[in-house]
């Protein structure tokens, strides 16, 4: 398959299946052109659905999580939020990562578009399927959850705005931080490998002693590039779990601007909506070419 149609392992998050892929690949008879092309269409459009389908499940259950605190009329909890998003993301990066390798983000097909680790015509229609998904997900939050509002609906309610105490500045800045912790984390964890001719990975202080003078490589402690991108979800997970617990009370702590988009449509809330496109694109380019800068492949010792 040509680079644009076999690019999931680079655009996306892997799951420790290469293995098994190069084990299919043997066993699978060459296949003709049309065959092929055929096989790649369907890849593309598997993938795009895979990806709408993956941020409305997203969405909605972060969406549906705060409208039910107000639906009870009681105080929103932080903590309550970071469980389930931090929960659900994990579980949708193992449930679609062989998929789409589920962004459920512009941000990060963003990034991953200008790094080139996707086509930018792949890249346009993940981001086009992420904003209908958002849409939906807003339109199934109003089928939900029925109550009335004297100011529009509950996705009004549930919609991201920056504080009123806060001038765009500060909401830009922390929009722009909180994407960038994002995206370095997702393509540190999930595209990052470890070089082994470069680098001499040891898993414990004895090893370390081993080797010590040698001088021969460069001794780091950390996973093998395949074994951390197993672990991708989980560290993703945790990642937007802290990053609940920063920035909300400034910019509504969206660092996904389809997270905005959905309920900003459906809700008629538009309050600063380009600034969360520019600031979170702009965080998101920014952390991954400052990760490409480190990644182990790029890396000579």
């Amino acid at each position: 398959m040509s680079r644009e149609y076999n690019e999931l392992e680079e655009g996306g998050i892997s799951v420790d299946a290469a293995n098994n892929n190069n084990n299919d690949e043997e066993r699978k008879p060459r296949l003709s052109h049309a065959e092929e092309e055929k096989q790649k269409r369907w890849v593309l459009i598997r993938a795009v659905l895979g990806e709408l389908l993956c941020t409305f499940l997203f969405i909605y259950i972060v969406c549906a999580t705060q409208a039910n605190f107000i639906r009870l009329k009681t105080v929103l909890n932080p903590v309550v939020g970071a469980l389930s998003t931090g929960f659900a993301s994990v579980a949708l990066i193992y449930s679609f990562a062989d998929i789409s390798g589920a962004h459920f983000n512009p941000a990060v097909t963003f990034a991953t578009i200008v790094t080139r680790r996707t086509a930018i015509s792949k890249g346009l229609m993940y981001i086009g399927a992420q904003l209908v998904g958002a849409v939906l997900s807003a339109i199934v939050l109003l089928a939900t959850f029925p109550e009335t509002y004297a100011v529009g609906n509950i996705a009004t309610q549930v919609a991201v705005a920056p504080a009123t105490d806060a001038n765009i500045g500060n909401a830009f800045l922390m929009e722009l931080v909180l994407t960038f912790i994002l995206v370095y984390v997702i393509f540190a964890v999930a595209f990052d490998t470890i070089d082994d001719k470069a680098v001499k990975v040891v898993s414990n202080a004895n090893n370390n002693n081993k080797q010590a003078g040698s001088g021969q490589a460069l001794t780091i402690y950390t996973t093998s590039g395949n074994t951390k991108a197993g672990f991708a979800p989980i560290a993703i997970g945790f990642t937007l779990g802290f990053l609940c617990f920063m920035g909300g009370s400034v910019s509504g702590g969206a660092f996904n601007p389809a997270r905005v988009f959905g309920t900003a449509l459906v809700g008629n809330k538009w309050t600063a909506h380009w600034m969360y496109w520019i600031a979170d694109f702009l965080g998101a380019g920014m952390a991954g070419y400052t990760q490409k800068f480190f990644a182990s492949k790029n890396a000579t010792y």
